[in-house]
């Protein structure tokens, strides 16, 4: 097939495609070593030259991408990637889905990302001057170089097929068997590819041992965005999980997983460590480690997805990009590990650590209960690998170790989200501190007697729900305190108070928030694993499966089909224990599908979803003669709060990244330098 561009010249898809990808690789390259060539000798006149590149890689990133699309669209076999994942039945919503539906595509989808981050970034500095402009695009082309390279090499999806079938495979069921397939991998490039931008700023504050205000008031809002996106990319993978794959559950510690739960643990860590950064500044080698340990671990993270190196469902098959990515991961790892011992001297305390009991002790204690469960995931993760690597025995790591060794950190971790905000800087008096305890001790105390009252007799969900009460009662204390004292100072309602005081301090309120977020994805957290109730069996129509007080009624059998599948359903009305029913038929109801290309069927679950509890059925064989269908049925507590937190986080982070206002110092010139030893 032939794209018509200009006056009635025709280029091939491949041939464009290609050409865009190579364009940008040239691009990304001459930014990238300009930039730090520039950058560290303090040539300020090359900036336009560099800015220039990077709004060539970013053009020819996209343009690519969108050429790739419209070959999706319109169904060029011609080209090998559209060959590979391409069909003439798949819904055109699936076929953009099908653009990071596998190896090839997903890195190109990957390179219109770090495109548009770079685009971004450079637009909103685009008055700045300096060597922070300079050394932090300079980095971050280094990173475009990279996967740019894969792109045109490795990883390219532009190879013409000369005798081309006339359709294709079509994507992995699996994608397109949910809406969320559209919004998840998205969030989670958006999450994974935005650590790139902190990478390039903390690597450019080292190179130039300029750490100040200037360096880290855009790093640390930087490392907000891909913090939220990753953390909305993490839910959303588990809510698919869960809606999609039909076993019960919704986090298996699957290697995949964690990989996206690796940088999220690092970035989190670093976002906490600047506060006591810029308040005290201490912590300064630490902080800038987790900036560049949350990069590092973004790229092994990729490195386990796409490398084939692990079975998994989310993973890629056996690829050629697997030594590749090895060789970057080392040479970003080496880069990293020299900066930060070239410079590590230079970043000395300003301020000793006084007191433990104290708000920077407790964000210190905090660092290092995020360190341990990293660790802990880490180790979990890798070690089968080295294992097979080494003995030639292959052994898996499952939930029994992931929950037995990371449930003290996350427990750990919840307690000081409550102990941390009421401790004060520096020295806490114990009289203060006991003071302070009152109020949270008696959410602590409410807790309890829930989890009681509920039936609780998990260890670590009674932990979980005593704690929720003690983190809650302290972060809407600290969120209603500032409009509680406008409201007696300057005689404000509630809210005109809430909103002002919330003004006035956006980076800690939005921080609040956020914590709220988290502290109800614990709970259902708690909740859903511990009190849930299985069952599973054989009926008849008209009879029924009883599920923790609820009953599954199998209605009979149904049938449909779609222009890129057919399915089977188990039509099933719930009914409550007070006598409501809920009826769920045909697509509503859970069934097995099956695709031209796959031998299995794909099973989907029915959820029904409730406030305080989901109960959720999948179907798992059938018997269209009798007929009789087998069930897997469950009742999960509160379950639907962990895919509800994801607007209060967005509110938060949307809040704690709002500009206080469009001041210059913010934007272009060095504001006060933070406190540091000579760097």
């Amino acid at each position: 097939m032939a794209e018509v561009v200009g006056n009635g010249v025709q280029v091939s898809h491949s041939n464009l495609g290609y050409g865009l990808v190579l364009l940008g690789l040239l691009a990304a390259t001459f930014a990238a070593f300009v930039g730090l060539w520039s950058g560290l000798t303090r040539r300020e006149t090359l900036l336009p030259w560099v800015r220039g590149a990077v709004y060539t890689f970013s053009g020819s990133m996209i343009l690519s991408n969108l050429t790739m699309i419209h070959a999706l669209f319109f169904d060029d076999f011609s080209v090998k990637y559209v060959a590979q994942v391409g069909s003439k039945a798949t819904p055109p919503i699936f076929k953009v889905v099908s653009l990071w539906s596998a190896l090839e595509g997903s890195i190109l989808f990957w390179g219109m990302i770090l495109a548009v981050y770079l685009l971004v970034f450079t637009l909103m500095y685009r008055k700045a001057q300096g060597r922070f402009v300079q050394l932090s695009l300079g980095i971050m082309a280094a990173v475009a170089v990279f996967f740019a390279f894969l792109i045109a090499g490795p990883a390219n999806p532009w190879t013409a097929i000369p005798n081309p079938l006339s359709d294709g495979p079509g994507p992995n069921p699996l994608l397109q068997n949910h809406p969320l397939m559209i919004i998840h991998p998205p969030m989670l490039y958006l999450g994974y590819v935005g650590m790139t931008v902190p990478f390039g700023i903390a690597s450019g504050a080292l190179l130039s041992g300029e750490i100040t205000a200037a360096w880290m008031m855009p790093l640390r809002k930087w490392s907000m965005v891909p913090f939220l996106f990753l953390s909305i990319g993490i839910i959303l993978g588990s809510w698919w999980a869960y809606a999609v794959l039909g076993w019960g559950g919704y986090w298996a510690w699957d290697p995949v997983e964690n990989a996206a739960l690796l940088p999220w643990i690092a970035i989190t860590a670093f976002l906490h460590s600047t506060m006591v950064l810029e308040r005290k500044g201490s912590l300064k080698l630490w902080t800038l480690a987790l900036g560049l340990a949350a990069f590092v671990l973004t790229i092994v993270g990729t490195f386990m997805t796409r490398s084939g190196v692990f079975n998994s469902v989310h993973s890629f098959t056996q690829s050629e990009i697997g030594p590749t990515f090895l060789k970057f991961i080392v040479i970003i790892f080496v880069f990293s590990f020299v900066l930060l011992v070239v410079r590590g001297g230079k970043l000395q305390s300003d301020s000793p650590l006084e007191s433990v009991a104290s708000r920077e002790g407790s964000i210190l204690l905090n660092n290092l209960a995020f360190a341990a469960l990293l660790f802990t995931v880490l180790l979990g993760t890798i070690f089968p690998l080295v294992q097979e690597a080494l003995f030639n025995k292959r052994i898996s790591v499952g939930e029994p170790y992931f929950n037995a060794m990371s449930m003290p950190c996350w427990i750990l971790i919840l307690f000081l989200m409550g102990v941390g905000p009421m401790m004060p800087w520096g020295k806490a008096e114990p009289d203060l501190v006991l003071k302070q305890l009152l109020v949270p001790g008696a959410g602590a105390l409410v807790g309890l007697a829930a989890s009681m009252a509920l039936g609780a007799r998990n260890p670590w969900a009674i932990g979980v729900y005593t704690l929720a009460g003690f983190v809650a009662m302290v972060t809407l204390r600290e969120l209603f305190l500032p409009a509680q004292s406008r409201m007696q100072e300057s005689k404000e309602n509630p809210f005109t108070a809430l909103v002002r005081s919330a003004s006035k301090a956006r980076r800690r309120f939005g921080g609040y928030v956020v914590h709220l977020g988290i502290v109800g994805i614990a709970v259902a957290v708690a909740a859903s694993s511990t009190a849930k109730v299985h069952v599973s069996g054989t009926v008849k129509v008209g009879e029924t499966l009883e599920v923790a007080g609820h009953k599954v009624r199998f209605d009979g059998l149904s049938s449909g089909s779609e222009p890129h599948r057919t399915w089977t359903g188990a039509d099933v009305t719930v009914i409550f224990p007070g006598g409501s029913e809920a009826v769920h038929h045909g697509l509503k109801a859970p069934r097995m599908n099956f695709y031209e290309r796959q031998t299995d069927p794909v099973g989907s679950p029915m959820v029904d979803e409730g406030a305080l509890r989901d109960v959720y059925v999948s179907l798992m064989a059938f018997d269209s003669k009798t007929p009789s269908a087998t069930f897997n049925a469950w009742v999960f507590p509160l379950v639907g709060w962990i895919w509800y937190a994801i607007p209060v986080l967005v509110l938060g982070s949307i809040i704690a990244l709002w500009p206080q206002g469009r001041r210059r110092e913010e934007r272009e010139a060095p504001a006060k330098a933070i406190p540091q030893g000579s760097a």
